[in-house]
């Protein structure tokens, strides 16, 4: 079809024109961001430390971001639930994640999940690093890490201790002191922290292994024993409790809790979220949270964070294929 040349001109004019409309309208659309409320959703339970500390990072990168930052619970399968969530969601920037490490480099591991880690994830930024310790009730017969130990060679199976889920790091990393110490003791999941320090409080289970700041409060209070902290570094606010690699172990809990989105999420709104949390971590009541509970403050860019976890997954394949985990 010969078209003359006024019509080609016509033609070029309208398609320069509305292409650099939809350019306007997406340049527009990041500029804006956001003009109405964000939803970070959750992979466990109301109550827990990563729940508690989200909620208080989330409120104060509402003043950052000028919208309300609203915080959804999906709990189950290890976060898996709550991730699956979020990265079938629109790369708008209004609906993000949070999650712990396992969820990365763990779970991928243990059995098949909707989502490849690799491709289907933006990071954007980590805020804290998950502290867990092995609790017993203040009137259980062990005082030390080493009582447990001798008790779970005499009598192996009995033992049993709570931790918040299968396939989470403390999960993984208690069932590798137990092969290193050559013991057998049952693991009894949860749907977070909080819940396995009521089962211990109760006597359904004989110790919990939770986040600091479900555990300190109770012990602090005379209702628990600290018998041993499962990451590298003692806790201010319970100086005397020994840290696992102290014990021998050089496999200890690293769990960060971050931010993340669907893949597709536009670099420029990415910054944006990251910066807005970054800045949100210098609130008060966030800081004041960190240092009452011993909870490690652990900001990492999102590109830091990916390069991280990236290269803990082969050795952390090793670990779960050693343990016959595998579902």
């Amino acid at each position: 079809m010969n078209l003359p040349r006024v019509g080609i001109r016509k033609l070029l004019i309208d398609c320069i024109c509305c292409a650099a409309a939809l350019w306007s309208t997406q340049c527009f659309s990041q500029q804006a961001y956001p003009n109405k409320p964000i939803t970070v959703v959750l992979g466990t339970a109301p109550g827990s430390m990563m729940d508690n500390l989200t909620r208080i990072i989330s409120k104060a990168a509402e003043k950052e971001l000028g919208q309300p930052v609203i915080v959804e619970n999906r709990a189950g399968a290890g976060g898996v639930i709550a991730k699956t969530y979020v990265v079938n969601s629109k790369p708008d920037g209004y609906i993000l994640g949070a999650t712990v490490t396992n969820t990365y480099i763990i779970q991928p591991q243990l059995r098949k999940v909707a989502y490849d880690p690799f491709t289907d994830v933006v990071d954007i930024m980590t805020f804290a690093e998950y502290n867990d310790a092995i609790a017993v009730r203040a009137d259980s017969p062990w005082n030390t890490y080493e009582d447990v130990v001798a008790y779970a060679k005499a009598n192996p199976g009995k033992f049993t201790y709570g931790h918040p889920g299968f396939g989470m790091m403390p999960h993984i990393v208690m069932e590798s002191m137990s092969k290193k110490e050559g013991i057998q003791w049952q693991q009894v999941p949860f749907k977070n922290g909080p819940e396995a320090v009521n089962a211990v409080l109760g006597g359904h289970v004989n110790a919990a292994v939770a986040g600091s700041s479900d555990l300190i409060p109770q012990a602090l209070a005379g209702k628990l024993k600290l018998l041993v902290i499962i990451s590298g570094n003692r806790w201010s606010a319970v100086p005397n409790v020994p840290t696992i690699v102290e014990k021998g172990h050089d496999f200890y809990l690293l769990s960060y809790i971050g931010l993340f989105a669907p893949k597709g999420l536009p670099e420029p709104l990415r910054q944006k979220l990251e910066g807005a949390f970054r800045n949100a971590m210098k609130d008060r009541a966030f800081q004041d949270m960190l240092k009452n509970y011993s909870i490690e403050e652990a900001y990492l860019s999102g590109k830091d964070y990916s390069a991280k976890w990236k290269a803990l997954y082969p050795p952390m394949g090793q670990v779960v294929k050693a343990l016959g985990l595998q579902e």
